[in-house]
């Protein structure tokens, strides 16, 4: 239907040589450029004893050895495993063992977590000089032919990429993607965003994530330019915003907030990001202020988005430049080529799922063409019933069909015989005008079997614990009684993931050690 990612790279290489795909700190890529670099790395790849269906991992910051490797991965038939950066030592060496890696590329600041590998070719894109087994260096390459690898390529439905959940026990698991779905996702994106051939766009977050991977996508599926951000840093991002003249970013809740606090602190001209028409974003509900504060500050919209590794894209996406004011706090609603549904609580038992009625409150369960069915060399497989993905996720659903998310189904506290959601609290909680993030979890309590406490993070040093409970007990229609964290600890810092969601299963050890 699509072809595969390797037809889109001949297609622009052949039409558009000289268009600029790429650019970088250290070097500007044109679309004959890229094939070119491609082209070498999968002729050394090959050369290495790569070919169709191995596994090669990636262990890398955003840079251009990264999105050249993507391709020359694919250009081979083999499959591109993305590892999050922030797996230790033990669950890398898992993970290469685990799907066999013919070979790992890694940037240079992660050579110490893939050193427990030994069978696999490692290739840096830093020095070469340690004593690393097996370690090679992205020199070797430029010495490779231009010319395209003398293997056959993939087909559509071959895997392309399998990106690993953030899983809270056990190992990691892999979504698995193909071409077709991986290029279906890409077209969802351009749609999305409205891109075409002027578009330039820049991720804040890290490609090596299935969201941000189809961020970068998009950009090489419409022929247009891609801007590398590098190692994350705000004032670095703002500096490349402005000076190449992004027009979209893509960024995770803790990114947004660190950019609109340097781009406050410079305090620059109304009209200076003119060039930035939105923010892709996911990972978090929005409240108000926030997207007010994009608005003011940036100039431009907010697209939020829901999705999860298991959708190869996102499901739901809220504009804040077509949907009314009153949505800008929830995900919104299905986007190109989805739907969803929300289903009772207790329908995952049963074989049969029935939709609450609006408004209602019930789980999260989705359908389209890129929902993955397996998992990566696993006999485990998402929970489907008559083709609709459970997300597990507990949502709300308007009157007008817009989504709220409430929580995850197992974050739910039981207290006092009542649930309480996490999440709904901490959004009442950074409606505060102090308060800049929180998280909330429940711990043992021998009167109501769960306590709501939470970890927050302030901007204010006066605020105090009692501040915070007599606001709550004031703005009591705004959140019930019962549902107000009854201890509050500051902390400087809250555990998230890469992705900038938060990793619930750390909360209760985070409160215990700032109590």
């Amino acid at each position: 239907m699509f072809g595969t990612t390797v037809d889109v790279m001949r297609k622009w290489a052949d039409r558009w040589p000289e268009r600029t795909f790429i650019i970088s700190d250290k070097e500007t890529l044109t679309y004959g450029d890229y094939q070119n670099q491609v082209n070498q790395l999968a002729n050394w790849l090959l050369h290495q004893g790569v070919g169709p269906g191995d596994n090669v991992g990636f262990l890398m910051l955003n840079c251009v050895e990264l999105y050249v490797g993507l391709l020359a991965v694919h250009r081979l038939g083999a499959i591109a495993n993305l590892w999050n950066f922030r797996l230790n030592k033990d669950e890398v060496t898992y993970l290469a063992s685990h799907v066999h890696a013919k070979a790992v590329i890694v940037s240079p600041g992660f050579l110490p977590t893939v050193s427990g590998i030994d069978s696999s070719v490692i290739l840096t894109s830093g020095s070469a000089s340690t004593h690393t087994v097996g370690l090679r260096s992205f020199g070797e390459v430029s010495l490779m032919p231009t010319t395209e690898p003398e293997i056959a390529g993939p087909s559509e439905n071959d895997l392309s990429s399998v990106i690993y959940t953030s899983g809270t026990t056990g190992h990691p698991k892999g979504a698995t993607y193909t071409h077709q779905t991986q290029l279906l996702s890409a077209i969802q994106y351009c749609l999305e965003m409205g891109l075409g051939l002027g578009s330039r766009g820049i991720s804040a977050a890290p490609v090596i994530h299935g969201g941000a991977t189809n961020f970068f996508m998009a950009y090489f599926f419409i022929g247009a330019t891609f801007i590398d951000s590098g190692k994350y840093q705000a004032e670095h991002l703002l500096d490349l915003t402005l000076e190449h003249h992004a027009t979209e970013l893509m960024a995770v809740p803790t990114q947004i907030l660190e950019l609109l606090k340097a781009a406050e602190k410079r305090n620059l001209p109304q009209g200076s990001f003119e060039s930035l028409n939105l923010i892709r974003t996911a990972g978090s509900p929005y409240a108000k202020e926030m997207v007010d504060r994009i608005h003011q500050t940036l100039g431009c919209h907010l697209l939020n988005t829901f999705g999860m590794t298991e959708n190869c894209s996102n499901v739901t996406t809220m504009h804040s430049g077509y949907d009314p004011e009153s949505a800008w706090t929830t995900i919104g609603k299905p986007t190109y080529f989805w739907d969803a549904k929300v289903i009772e609580l207790n329908d995952e038992a049963s074989e049969t799922i029935s939709e609450v009625s609006r408004p209602g409150r019930g789980q999260l369960v989705v359908k389209g063409p890129q929902n993955v069915q397996r998992y990566y060399m696993s006999d485990l497989a998402p929970r489907f019933t008559d083709g609709w993905l459970f997300a597990r996720d507990v949502v709300d659903i308007g009157s007008a069909g817009y989504l709220q998310i409430i929580d995850r189904v197992d974050s739910t506290i039981l207290s006092g015989g009542e649930n309480v959601y996490p999440q709904e609290v901490e959004m009442f909680l950074k409606t505060h005008p102090s308060i800049e993030d929180a998280a909330v979890t429940g711990i043992a309590d021998p009167t109501w079997g769960e306590r709501v406490v939470a970890l927050v993070i302030s901007n204010d040093p006066e605020l105090t614990e009692q501040d915070i409970e007599s606001w709550s007990l004031e703005n009591s229609a705004k959140l019930a009684r019962y549902k107000r964290p009854r201890q509050i600890v500051f902390v400087s810092s809250l555990p998230k993931n890469v992705f900038g969601k938060l990793e619930r299963y750390k909360l209760k050890d985070e409160f215990f050690t700032a109590r």
